[in-house]
């Protein structure tokens, strides 16, 4: 009787644990939408003949998720012609292979982090002093709250052109927009399945062992009586 009981309670547990295998772990994934505009001023600083430096820095003390600064540097290639500026992180992009890689930053004055690598253009309009920026920003890290964050955001941004100097500082509201994601593993449910099974099973086992003692125990009392 003893083994058919015990036999029993160790085939649910099996099932038990088999069913908890089959759980596959889950993802808890944050979504942070995300919508600033900034106050920044950008910086073309020549490199070569038609190869610039983009140095942006902004701030605004009411952005989102505390992300109150703003850090943008990167490369661009100017088409004089055109106007263009076709812009990106990566100075090898431009044949610059020996410069450093331009970065793009929010953050708060904690640990709260975002960073990202920007591509997309701009056109600067003299005649009409006026310009426009639209660029892609991936995001590719974080820290803090952001820890392995990613997503894509867009940069927009108009530009008033006071000065026909390409070089001359220019004043402007970026507006940064998008959505950034983070993601966090959640225990797998069989290690979780696997030990309360183990633990059911022992107690019943152990209970099972008690209660077939007592009735051994009582028998022998009663056969002592008669």
């Amino acid at each position: 009787m003893f083994y058919s009981s015990t036999k029993w309670f160790v085939t649910i547990g099996l099932t038990v644990i088999g069913f908890g295998a089959n759980l596959q772990s889950a993802i808890a994934q944050t979504q942070y939408p995300f919508s600033t505009t900034y106050n920044a001023q950008t910086t073309l600083t020549p490199i070569t003949e038609n190869i610039l430096r983009i140095t942006s820095v902004g701030e605004n003390v009411d952005a989102a998720y505390g992300l109150t600064k703003l850090t943008n540097i990167g490369y661009g290639e100017f088409n004089s012609n055109t106007g263009v500026i076709v812009i990106d992180s990566d100075p090898a992009e431009f044949g610059l292979d020996n410069l450093p890689s331009g970065n793009f930053a929010i953050s708060d004055e904690g640990e709260d982090r975002l960073f990202g690598i920007v591509s997309g253009s701009a056109v600067l309009d003299f005649p009409n002093s006026v310009g426009s920026v639209n660029n892609t920003i991936s995001i590719t890290g974080g820290t803090g709250r952001f820890s392995g964050a990613t997503g894509t955001l867009r940069l927009l941004e108009s530009l008033t052109l006071g000065n026909p100097d390409i070089t001359a500082p220019v004043t402007g509201l970026p507006l940064i927009s998008g959505s950034i994601q983070t993601f966090q593993t959640v225990p797998e449910a069989n290690q979780i399945t696997g030990l309360l099974s183990m633990g059911v099973i022992g107690f019943f086992i152990l209970n099972r062992r008690r209660r077939l003692s007592k009735n051994c125990y009582d028998k022998s009392f009663l056969s002592v009586l008669e």
